[in-house]
């Protein structure tokens, strides 16, 4: 089973320290990364997917990989940021296409995606003309796209009308039957659909705060 480990990872910015001696095992599950603003949320996932790398420590997947190694995260480690801040000048299925070579020859499944968060009528325009809602659907669907170790999302629902945020929770479900999902979002609404694990970022380290929100 897929995992990523954090062992003793250490990181600050200037004065401020976000992870002190963090270690801490994501398995092959759904998880709900919590805490307070400023507490390395957004951090954290961009180590998880070695878009940052700790000052000590070490992350690696699967026991082997670090994940500061390209060739591994590109293929088993599929990330979109809150900030939205890539490819302006694709067109929707520009993006997709492009991806999919890389990630998955099954058509069907591009499609299902875009059926699904109703993207069809998108698919000819330019990412930079795109509503923010409809943006964040084309990159989120793109983390969709294959079948990754996981799947790092930061606020995944923001600008999503409710409608959008079930289609994606229902769609991260079922990739979780086979991948990890480790998401953040202030947004929980719709969440008991994933059923993720609660981990709380306080005092520099990770805390499970429950097991499942469905009982």
């Amino acid at each position: 089973m897929s995992h990523i480990q954090l062992q003793k990872v250490n990181k600050a910015f200037a004065d401020k320290v976000l992870f002190a001696n963090l270690s801490y095992t994501f398995q092959q599950q759904a998880y709900h990364i919590i805490g307070k603003n400023g507490t390395g949320k957004s951090t954290l996932l961009r180590l998880l997917v070695g878009l940052d790398v700790p000052d000590s420590g070490s992350i690696i997947l699967n026991n082997h990989y670090p994940v500061s190694d390209n060739s591994v995260n590109a293929k088993n480690l599929f990330y979109v940021p809150d900030d939205l801040a890539v490819y302006p000048f694709l067109t929707g299925k520009e993006l997709l296409s492009w991806l999919a070579k890389a990630r998955t020859k099954k058509v069907d499944e591009i499609n299902q995606i875009l059926e699904r968060l109703e993207l069809q009528p998108h698919l000819k325009t330019r990412i930079a003309d795109m509503s923010f809602g409809t943006k964040k659907k084309f990159l989120l669907s793109s983390a969709l796209i294959g079948q990754p170790d996981f799947i790092i999302l930061d606020e995944p629902l923001n600008g999503l009308d409710k409608k959008s945020q079930q289609a994606l929770l229902m769609l991260l479900q079922e990739k979780a039957i086979h991948c990890g999902i480790i998401l953040t979002t202030h947004h929980d609404a719709h969440l008991d659909l994933l059923d993720p694990i609660k981990v709380e970022l306080v005092e520099h380290h990770l805390v499970d705060k429950c097991e499942s929100l469905v009982v």
